[in-house]
């Protein structure tokens, strides 16, 4: 990648945060994990058909590693870069948007990223243009070390587009994802953006993600986490202008002795701005869930935080902190929290009507995953969505 003043400033900065930890979560030695080298082709295919990501789709971007990349777009109207030939393409537009939402000193993760970090993708949806196929993303670590891809979408005034994006790690290796994500929805614009994390019991993941959302833009932001981890702490950050909405929905299964803390933050900034956070955790083995969600309204605004956790083992632990803070004395906020585990006596109703032990306890499960962010997707979107569900529930029994 050329190396323009605005960048060396970035890294700059980025070099006096390396050593600045992270506000939550349990601290890693990002020092022991080396970058990735090459992985080949029949790897990087079986892990991305492991988060349903194929080089068939109309457009789409897979990285292995920080030496493995293809991307391309057959949708007119959109582009896909690999980020260092867009910073190359565009240097203008780069310094735009790149490390504008997300800043590369706000810990050490994102200085890491700004520093090492290789590769990631571009997204460019120009004015105007409606996609409803999704665009395609896989970030995988198939051999192992530090992989930290730069992603940054753009759908420009009036346009729409649904991305799906599966971050994935091989069986047997050792790694720290640090994934760095800014988002920015124009005016009149809509991003519906799925997310899937499927790691294993020794990753280390620490994405950081900004989202601007201009006027009358709309936001769609749903995520799961469907496998084991070591630890996983994010927390997107949703910045609203007037009129602006966003709907996010986490749902999150913690497995083993995963570390997980997780949360989403809306600033509405814009007169009549609405953003509805909804999580869902299920903690199972000897894991521990935090949920954070933090709404602040600084205009006439609504936002509203929904946490919900479910105990599937005596020594899992869910944690949640929600917290609304209003600027305007025009704001509505409102949350509503619980944690429990499921109730006995629906168990049995529902073996009275014929069920198995087993058959009820999946049905109830199924139904505490199941959010009614399917109503925002189109029908593709939807499909994923349904599949990570059933997927979450074959692994949290």
């Amino acid at each position: 990648m050329a190396s323009p003043s605005w960048l060396e400033a970035v890294k700059e900065r980025a070099r006096r945060a390396l050593d600045k930890p992270a506000a939550y979560g349990p601290d890693v030695d990002i020092s022991v994990f080396r970058d990735g080298g090459p992985a080949d082709e029949a790897s990087v295919a079986s892990v991305a058909e492991a988060v349903g990501v194929s080089p068939k789709a109309q457009a789409f971007y897979i990285q292995a590693d920080n030496a493995y990349f293809r991307y391309l777009s057959r949708i007119p109207g959109v582009e896909v870069y690999r980020i260092e030939e867009f910073v190359d393409a565009h240097r203008n537009l780069a310094r735009d948007y790149l490390w504008r939402l997300v800043p590369p000193d706000y810990d050490k993760f994102t200085a890491v990223a700004a520093l090492r970090g290789v590769g990631g993708y571009v997204i460019r949806v120009k004015s105007g243009v409606k996609v409803e196929s999704p665009i395609l993303a896989c970030l995988s670590i198939v051999r192992g070390g530090l992989q930290a891809p730069h992603n940054v979408v753009i759908v420009e005034e009036g346009a729409e587009a649904v991305v799906y994006t599966g971050c994935v790690i091989a069986p047997e290796a050792v790694g720290l994802h640090v994934g760095i994500s800014e988002f920015y929805v124009m005016r009149n614009a809509k991003l519906k953006f799925i997310m899937v994390h499927s790691w294993n019991k020794a990753a280390h993941v620490r994405p950081r993600t900004g989202v601007y959302v201009e006027e009358g833009g709309e936001y769609v932001e749903y995520y799961a986490n469907v496998a084991s981890v070591k630890t996983l702490q994010t927390s997107p950050r949703i910045i609203l202008k007037d009129g602006a909405k966003a709907h996010a929905t986490s749902v999150v299964l913690g497995r083993g002795d995963a570390v997980i803390d997780i949360g989403t933050a809306a600033v509405l900034d814009g007169e009549g701005a609405g953003a509805e956070l909804v999580t869902r955790a299920i903690a199972t083995g000897s894991s521990s869930v935090t949920m954070r969600a933090v709404v602040e309204a600084y205009k006439p605004a609504r936002g509203h935080v929904e946490c919900s956790g479910l105990l599937m083992s005596d020594r899992a632990r869910v944690v949640t902190i929600p917290q609304l803070s209003a600027f305007n004395n025009d704001a509505v906020l409102t949350h509503e929290a619980s944690i429990g585990k499921l109730a006995e006596d629906e168990i049995y109703y529902l073996m009275a009507k014929g069920l198995t032990y087993e058959e009820a306890v999946s049905l109830l499960v199924r139904g505490f995953v199941t959010t009614d962010i399917h109503k925002y997707l189109p029908e593709q979107a939807r499909r994923y969505v349904e599949s990570l569900e059933r997927q979450i529930v074959e692994k949290a029994l």
